[in-house]
């Protein structure tokens, strides 16, 4: 049976539910089926409800409520979580792009995280720092670095930057044992401990970057006097603020300089009211006038320098229990320092001389020490040594090893030790050097200790020692 349009009067085959030229319902197609197309073709947020007119059917109403859900889903699917709720949004069937996140920054140039001591660090006023004893400068930011009092013997000073947790050191000393820059630089890359440190040197100076721990520490050391004097800067700083602290580092390494001058400006500034520069002329006018007229006169001792006496430790009683050969050392040492002695001390050792020099308040002591052991069955040199070195790795007396050295003393074999008290970086820790000498039957033990802040200063004891040392036969 054909049907017509309402809408449009076309002719409509059987059954047919939508006029093909307008699109208009046929009024006799199935109610269901005519609710779910007007459910489709309604709009979402249209006011009227596809669904009022069901009140009499229960099939019609489970089948609306269907068909809602199913549109509300499609909805959902096609506008996504973060899209509007404004169907003129929706509606289109292409997917918004993604966000792009933003670049990760690098890590130079991260925000630090709370508690970080990056905030702490300020460079922006910079000064400078001259030692007039050694002649050596250096630029450091003082706004960041507080400088700390100065040791007994002015030989160097420390900085500390508490709220960055950093701290930086200068320190001059002799080179006692004439180490050259590969034996000084491989002395402290063995103290630091990183075997991976990076090292650069040249004629007179090396520098050693190298991480211990949670820190990062940058050693710079100049030579000058032909070698025999070293100048040390060594900056420490926490790796986590690496980046903040690399060019404050690169530039106070710029300027770690050593001016020979400027001790001869200050002992000059400190010197006789007469100037020496008023005096040279007359001076040199006199000898010119009656150069054979007067005998020089004999040379005052430097009253900065010690006044050297030689020992026989034979004649002040040193002696070897059972050894029927001649045990007996020899050599220069401070004439001011005390001895003590088998023949003197109140707990006598036979085989040891000990010479002590105190300071002025009494507290930090200097030693010598000189051990005679004779020589056991099977016994060398680098069995000796090793005795020493196992104790130390085992925690004996709480020491740590700094350097070791193979050399000749006295035309003899010998092994010449560097230690320090491991308890903490304090100045005020014992340092000490042992030098094991062969003479042959025997060996000798020589020490020298000196406080960590004294160290440098007297060194130079224990390097006249070993060269005027001598060896009974």
């Amino acid at each position: 049976m054909s049907a017509f349009c309402t809408g449009c009067g076309a002719s409509l085959p059987a059954n047919q539910k939508f006029c093909t030229r307008c699109g208009a319902a046929v009024p006799d197609s199935n109610p269901l089926g005519a609710a779910v197309e007007t459910k489709q073709a309604a709009p979402a947020t249209s006011s009227t409800s596809p669904v009022s007119g069901f009140g009499k059917s229960r099939a019609i109403l489970v089948a609306g409520l269907v068909v809602g859900g199913v549109v509300l889903a499609a909805a959902l699917i096609m506008t996504g979580p973060q899209a509007p709720p404004s169907p003129p949004k929706t509606s289109t069937a292409v997917a918004p792009p993604k966000a792009v996140p933003p670049a990760t920054p690098p890590a130079t140039v991260a925000a630090p995280p709370a508690g970080s001591a990056t905030g702490a660090i300020k460079a922006s006023r910079w000064e400078s720092y001259t030692n007039t004893r050694y002649g050596v400068l250096i630029d450091y930011p003082a706004d960041l670095f507080a400088i700390q009092p100065p040791p007994p013997d002015n030989a160097g000073r420390h900085f500390t930057a508490e709220k960055a947790g950093a701290r930086f050191h200068i320190y001059s000393h002799a080179n006692a044992l004439s180490f050259s820059v590969e034996e000084l630089q491989a002395e402290d890359v063995l103290d630091i401990g990183d075997a991976a440190a990076v090292k650069r040197n040249g004629a007179d100076w090396y520098q050693v970057v190298a991480t211990k721990e949670a820190e990062t520490i940058v050693r710079r050391v100049l030579l000058s006097e032909d070698g025999t004097m070293i100048h040390r800067l060594e900056i420490a700083y926490p790796k986590a603020v690496a980046a903040a602290f690399e060019p404050v580092v690169a530039r106070m390494i710029k300027s770690f300089r050593v001016d020979p001058a400027i001790p001869e400006k200050a002992a000059n500034a400190a010197g006789s009211p007469v100037s020496p520069v008023a005096t040279k002329p007359e001076t040199k006018q006199a000898v010119s006038n009656q150069p054979e007229a007067k005998a020089p006169e004999a040379k005052k001792p430097d009253a900065g320098k010690p006044v050297w006496r030689r020992f026989d430790s034979i004649g002040m009683g040193m002696r070897l229990p059972g050894y029927g050969g001649k045990a007996g050392v020899s050599a220069e040492v401070p004439a001011k320092w005390a001895y003590s002695s088998s023949a003197n001390s109140a707990m006598p050792e036979p085989n040891v001389i000990d010479f002590q020099g105190l300071e002025a308040d009494g507290e930090d002591v200097l030693h010598v020490t000189f051990r005679a052991e004779r020589r056991a069955a099977k016994a060398t040199l680098a069995s000796e040594a090793k005795i020493i070195k196992t104790r130390l790795s085992e925690g004996a007396d709480n020491y740590r090893l700094l350097s070791e050295r193979t050399t000749q003393i006295a035309l003899r074999p010998a092994i010449v030790f560097s230690v320090q008290f491991a308890g903490s970086d304090s100045p005020d820790l014992l340092r000490e050097d042992v030098a094991i000498i062969d003479a042959g039957q025997v060996f000798y033990f020589v020490t020298f200790g000196a406080p960590q802040a004294r160290y440098a200063a007297s060194s130079n004891v224990f390097t006249h020692v070993l060269e005027t040392i001598g060896f009974a036969e």
